[in-house]
């Protein structure tokens, strides 16, 4: 499918990092990343019900699922952003909260970063790592959601269509990576040829067979809501994108955290 938006094809090198650089754009992103961490801490410390499941030789090939004690059928599982280069799960368990509160398990799941791994790669370890915990899990299971933020909306929307995944949510995500190849994030990706298109769900998953709903915030940059909205138009699911008020691309996750979903 032909894209029609390549105003960023004009950009200059620095007009395309400005126009990506979520944390330039937030000018207390350090701030709240920290806090994230602080938080994610005092939850694991105080939250007895985890277990971890390892699903391939590099370190960060690791799932870590907390349980609620209500012990309900539904789970979601979380896929964390970074731009495929930073970040981890751990960063992200204060989200947990909401979630065990409304009787539902959560696991996060995580990946090997670029440069390390190709995008490809990372995607491929993606598959495996929701498979492993399908496969220890799907009998305690029966209503699976996939959640992304940031990057990992990408990963999330770009993983397998597995007959047992009942809904994604994707949040804040990428989902046209042709206006990154002039931006600092590109390279590391190792995306050569037509693996672009290929790798783009603009281009290549506009259809599938999983319900799938969308959030951007209103305060985020022009490109993260543009890449929400002309992917929503072109799958068929403006019905499902919520404009977030007043949300920016780190604040977003306080509303994941309060909503039932």
């Amino acid at each position: 499918m032909e894209n029609n938006n390549l105003s960023w094809q004009h950009w200059h090198e620095q007009e395309a990092n400005n126009a990506y650089d979520n944390g330039a754009a937030v000018i207390n992103s350090a701030d709240i990343t920290q806090q994230w961490r602080i938080k994610s801490n005092l939850f694991v410390a105080t939250h007895p019900h985890q277990e971890k499941i390892i699903f391939g030789q590099h370190d960060r090939q690791q799932a870590q699922l907390f349980l609620s004690p209500q012990q309900t059928s539904r789970v979601v599982v979380f896929i964390h952003g970074g731009y495929w280069q930073n970040r981890a799960k751990e960063d992200f368990y204060f989200l947990n909260k909401g979630f065990i509160k409304q009787g539902i398990s959560i696991a996060h799941l995580g990946y090997p970063l670029a440069p390390q791994y190709s995008l490809k790669n990372i995607i491929d370890s993606i598959n495996v790592g929701l498979s492993a915990l399908h496969q220890h899990y799907g009998k305690e299971f029966n209503h699976w959601t996939i959640c992304g933020w940031s990057a990992g909306a990408h990963l999330a929307l770009m993983s397998n269509d597995f007959t047992w995944i009942n809904k994604r949510l994707l949040i804040s995500g990428i989902y046209d990576l042709s206006p990154l190849q002039k931006t600092r994030y590109f390279p590391p990706l190792q995306i050569s040829g037509n693996d672009i298109n290929l790798l783009s769900p603009i281009q290549s998953k506009t259809h599938s067979s999983i319900d799938c709903e969308l959030w951007v915030g209103t305060e985020e940059l022009p490109e993260l809501i543009r890449q929400s909205t002309d992917y929503a138009k072109i799958a068929g699911l403006s019905q499902s994108l919520t404009l977030c008020e007043g949300y920016n691309h780190f604040t977003i996750l306080d509303r994941l955290a309060t909503t039932t979903i």
